[in-house]
Formats: structure tokens, sequence, C-alpha cells
């Protein structure tokens, strides 16, 4: 037994009060009328008559009724009966386990496991547990009704994973579960090694229900240090056999404790090229420093090459690697057809945008409506039809048939398109139809309504180089069903359009490619946006590696089959779903490299983990724990460390005050009955 309050144990003694009222009570002796006593001799007394306790009941009851006054305000509890007094309740718990992949750090996952076993068997008959696991993900493993021995068997399946951490949707689905459920009281224990990474700040505020509290368990190792590479920035494409830029590696030493310095880690850096070493350097980091390490002048073979940055040196070797790909390609060859009358100038800034760079992506060829021959049109991954009037009635069906099969098809109105004319022509090609000419009131008319979202603008918009574009004439257009408009003016006339033929795409500018009806030939934007258009009609994979989770598209073959697809730890993918624009979709759930199988060849996908993980440094989990308890504060438990009940938790349960204080005043209420007896007897005698 233990005491909240144990200074009232001091009012014990009041238990002898009662003792001493008994001895030292004085008694009137009985006067007894007797003759003359001058006969009689005077004796010395030489006994004392002993005092005797008289009425032995009432005093029991008097000391027991003022002992057991003194033990309900002393507040007592019974500890080891925790669990057996709450079974006496309808109450409900949820155990979260972090298994993101730091609880991977030698002896935390075990730590986690033993805890979580702990509260399964600690808990009483009458409560109702759930068991779930979370990372960026969050899965409910046993639903709250499940039996003791099934929790504890799935608790034994349980691994940590690859994910990051994600504590904020773990507690708010934790808290959606239990806040249905009968009972007054309803506990989160959060089990994790609390990491900084964990806990995005940025994002709205998680309460949790009056009801429900959050008892955090922290399993982490406060000494624990990782070394790690958080980043590769590289080249996803390149065009000669030597790299031409550098392979940049960031790499950092975490420590569990920001005050615990440590030892300088020694480690060795490597630059893989399919499985080959190309580079291989010695570093020395610091606990809690970065480094940057560059690799370049080295020679990549033709096709999609796996390229890795490996470190050892250090512990936990699960984020020592980083996968990206590098892909040499023949450059893209892009036809360009134009008006035979056309000037010079008129091409221009199409032929600058399209030919810079040393590492050049495109070969372009210009030529004139009557000098394509149609079954040229094959050998070119793009076409851009460039204000081409008088276009023969053969290179449209080819150009149809061309995007079709997949290719991409770039088209732009200018003053030598004639409405009627296109319209007929380019029916079955064109996303829109044309009308007239419009002038645009006022000088010139902006960009307003552009779809930053969209594949082509969203690399502007996240640098924040999307500015309005002056027209100063356009053609009006009426868009198909199934095209949309990705761009318009601030009139909302369609600037850019989007439509799909077969497994291809076409995209539609509304205005010109030179300085004729806009200014955006001048713009910083227009190179980049005019390659931002070829990619994505290309199907081009601009992004050297992935993260666990992303979804990965992929073109389809060129005869519209979808290609094989390998795991990164073997056996074929069987879950890509074909998309409505002709692409392959699936789930980036394993590290390493994904093999796509072409007829022609073999394309590989990278994916690495959260690289966030990485970072070791501890969460203060009191702020967490503040920043989701109710504002209604006075209705919150305070969790105790370790996630057990606190003494006060278990005396507010157990109120073994309740039954000492009500013995306590029926002792009372029977001394004065029995007192009262007595004295009455007394009076009567």
């Amino acid at each position: 037994m233990a005491f909240l309050n144990p200074l009232f144990l001091l009012g014990a003694v009041a238990a002898a009060l009662p003792v001493l009222a008994h001895l030292v009570r004085k008694t009137k002796a009985r006067r007894v009328q007797f003759a003359s006593l001058m006969f009689l001799r005077r004796i010395e007394q030489k006994t004392i008559r002993k005092r005797k306790l008289r009425n032995l009941a009432l005093l029991i009851i008097r000391c027991l009724a003022f002992l057991l006054l003194a033990l309900a305000f002393a507040r007592p509890y019974f500890p080891g009966r925790a669990s057996i007094i709450s079974a006496s309740e309808r109450s409900s718990a949820a155990i979260l386990i972090d298994v993101s992949y730091s609880m991977r750090y030698p002896g935390v996952f075990e730590r986690a496991r033993n805890a979580a076993r702990s509260i399964i068997n600690d808990a009483g008959d009458g409560e109702s547990t759930a068991l779930a696991v979370f990372s960026t993900d969050f899965d409910l493993l046993r639903p709250v009704k499940l039996g003791r021995a099934e929790a504890l068997a799935l608790l034994d399946k349980v691994e940590p994973g690859s994910g990051a951490t994600d504590y904020l949707q773990a507690i708010q689905a934790a808290d959606s579960i239990l806040k249905d459920e009968p009972g007054a009281h309803k506990r989160i224990h959060l089990i994790s090694d609390f990491h900084e990474a964990g806990w995005n700040r940025a994002l709205p505020r998680v309460r949790l229900s009056r009801n429900i509290l959050l008892t955090p368990v922290d399993v982490g190792d406060r000494k624990a240090a990782n070394l790690a590479i958080t980043e590769v920035k590289s080249e996803p494409t390149i065009y000669t056999q030597k790299y031409p830029g550098k392979v940049i590696a960031r790499l950092i030493a975490s420590n569990a404790e920001a005050s615990e310095k440590g030892e300088p880690i020694d480690a060795t850096a490597e630059l893989r090229l399919n499985d080959l070493v190309v580079e291989r350097r010695p570093i020395r980091l610091d606990a809690g420093s970065q480094k940057t390490l560059e690799f370049s002048g080295f020679n990549v073979p033709e096709g999609s090459n796996r390229a890795t940055v490996d470190v050892t040196g250090d512990g936990f070797t699960f984020d020592n690697r980083f996968c990206f790909t590098i892909n040499r390609r023949p450059q893209s060859k892009v036809l360009s057809i134009e008006t035979a009358g056309r000037g010079r100038s008129e091409s221009f800034f199409l032929q600058q945008a399209l030919l810079a760079g040393e590492t050049n992506p495109y070969a372009l060829t210009i030529k004139s409506v009557g000098s394509v021959n149609p079954a040229e049109v094959d050998g070119y991954r793009g076409v851009v039809i460039n204000d081409a009037a008088g276009l023969p009635a053969a290179l449209a069906a080819k150009i149809k048939r061309f995007a079709e099969r997949g290719g991409g098809v770039i088209i732009a109105a200018g003053r030598h398109t004639e409405a009627g004319e296109f319209n007929r022509v380019m029916e079955e090609i064109a996303p829109a139809s044309l009308g007239e000419v419009v002038q645009a009131r006022g000088g010139y008319a902006l960009t307003s309504q552009i779809r930053t979202e969209h594949p082509i603008f969203s690399p502007f918009a996240s640098s924040g180089r999307l500015a309005a574009t002056r027209v100063y004439a356009y053609h009006r257009a009426t868009p198909a069903d199934r095209a949309s408009v990705i761009a318009a003016l601030d009139d909302g006339s369609p600037l850019l359009i989007e439509g799909r033929i077969g497994i291809g795409g076409v995209l539609m500018f509304t205005s010109t490619l030179d300085t004729a009806w806009n200014d955006l030939p001048l713009s910083p934007m227009f190179l980049p946006l005019v390659r931002q258009m070829l990619d994505h009609l290309g199907g081009r994979q601009s992004e050297p590696a992935r993260t666990l989770g992303q979804m990965i598209t992929a073109p389809l073959d060129a005869d519209g089959t979808m290609p094989s697809i390998e795991k990164p730890a073997g056996g074929r993918y069987d879950d890509a779903r074909k998309t409505g624009q002709g692409e392959l979709s699936f789930a980036a759930a394993e590290t390493g490299f994904y093999r796509l199988r072409y007829r022609d060849g073999a394309e590989y996908v990278a994916v690495n983990v959260d690289t966030r993980e990485s970072d070791l440094s501890r969460l203060n989990v009191e702020d967490l724990v503040a920043s989701m308890s109710p504002d209604d504060k006075d209705s919150v438990e305070r969790p105790a460390a370790g996630g057990q009940l606190t003494s006060q938790e278990i005396e507010a349960r157990q109120r073994v005050w309740l039954p000492l204080l009500v013995g306590a005043l029926l002792l009372f209420v029977a001394e004065s009955l029995i007192a009262r007896r007595i004295r009455m007897a007394k009076m009567i005698g």
C-alpha cells in the first residue's frame, strides 16, 4: 500500500486519545454513611488500587474511528492492483508503434516491442486495446475489440519498415478510433524514438478529444549517432560520353542529443556506376556537421545507368546508400515545319531555344511545307507545326498516325494560318478549332490564367519565374470536348490547349513562337518553356531519383504495349495501371532500382528512403504532448514518463479513501449510540 498524502498519517496519533481519556478519567466514589472512626486505628495504606480500562468495546471503536479517518485523508492506494482496478471500468487504449527506419537503430525496436508487450499484459480484462503501426502511413493491425492473445501474436510479427515518421497523422488516426469508444478513460500509447523530423510544425495543429490522454513511451537511444547521405544532385540525362557536370552528394553526421558532440566519424565515400566503382574518397565528419562531395570527369555508357553514392564507417547502415540514374541518350530529333515564304527572323527564337547549351538534348531540323516527305516524319521524336500554311492532306494524315503511336506535336497559329483551311486539314489533330484573329484591346492582353500544377508549368511555379506574357494578337479558339486549356489570357481566351491522339499528345499555341504577336520569346522563360513542352509530350523521365511512396509514371512501348516491370528485390511487379493519358503508373514501394523492360532496352527508376528520417536530432516530447492536449486543460490528466499510470491516476481509479471515510463516520455514529447507552445504564443503576 502507498499513500498520496503520507503526512496525514500523523493524524493516527489521535487514535491514542481515547486510551488516555479512559486511563486518566476520574471516577467519583460512592459516599457511605458510617459511625465514628475514633476507636479505629489509623493504618498506612500499603497498596494502591490499579486503574483498569472499562468499556473495552467503546475504546476500540473510538480508536478505530480516528485511525480510519487519518488513513482516509492520507489517500491510500495499491500500486500492484492498477490493472485490476482499471479493469472494473470501461476503458480503452490505442498502442501506436513507430516503424520508421530510424527504429532499426540497434536495440531500439526491441525495446519498443517490449514496451508494447508490457502495456498489453498490464491491461485489465475490461480494457479494450487497439494495436497500430505508423510511419508516413498508418496501419491498424488490431481493432479495439480483439483479445490480448491475438494482440501479442500480432506484435511478434511487427518489424520496422523503410518510411519516415509522421506523428500528427498517426495520433489523429488513433484519436478517431478511440473517440467513439465507450468509457471515460481513453489513452494513446505512442511508442517511438522521438526525432524532430517526425513533427512537421508547419502543418495545422492536431487536438485530441477531451477524454483522450496521450502517453509517450520513449524507447530511443540518447547516445545514437548516424552518418547518412541526404541528397544527391545530378544531371538526369546527358548526350555526351563524358559526364559534363558534377555529381554533388550531401552527407550529414547527426547525434540524438545536440549536447553530445561525440567522436569524429571516419568514413569512405564511393561513386558507383552500374555496380562499378568510379571514384573512392576518404572523409571525416564531426558529429552534428555536414559535408558536400563532388564527383566529375567520368564516362557514362549509352542507355539508362544505375548510379549510387555509398558511404561506410558508422554502425547504422540503412541510409548509407543513395540511388539515382544517369541516362545517356542520343539527341531527340525535332522537325519544325514552316511556311515556305517565312522570313529568317520568324524561326530565330525557336531555333535558339532548341539548339542552346553544351549538352543540348535536341537536334532541330527546319523544313518548309513543300520540302517535307511524309515518310520521314517517323524518324523524329517531335514535330512543330510553326505557323505553317498549306499543309498537304497526306502530310497531315502522316502526322496524325505519328501522334497516335506516341509522338508529340506542337502547333503554333500565327498570321500565316488561315482558320478555315486549318480547321479542314487539322480537324483530327488539333485540340481546338480556330476562329478569327483578335487584336488585343489596349495594345496587349496578359497571361493570367495558368494551371501551375500542370507538368509543363510546375517547375516555373516552384521557382517563382512564371511571369505574365504580353500578347498583342491571337486566334480565337474553341477547345474540343476532350481537350483542356492549361493557359489562358486575362479575358478568358485560350492560349495553350492540350489534347490527346492515341497514346501521343498535342499542344496548340494560339499565338506565334516569335515576337510578331507576343513578347514571350524575349522572356527568360521561353527557352525552358519550349523544352518543357517537348519533354512533356515525349514522356521523358526527368527525375534522377524518387522517394518511397511517390507515384511513378512511364510511357508505353512504341507499339502501345506496357513494359515489363521488375522490382528492386526481384520478381515482377504486376500492380501497375494504365492511365487515361496512355502512361503506366505504379507506386514506389521498395528502395533500389525498378527496371522497365522495353523492346529496345531497359529503363531504370531509382527509389530512396525519405532522408529526413536520417537526422536523429531529438524531439522535445513535452512540447509534442502539450501541442495536442485539449484547450480545456483542467479536464486532461498529465501523462507519466514511460507510459505507466501515475499515482494520482491509480488512486483516483481505486478511491480507497471513500470506504475508509464512510467506515470512520459509521464508527463515530456507533460510538455515540454505545456511549449513550452506557451513560443511561449508570444513571439508572
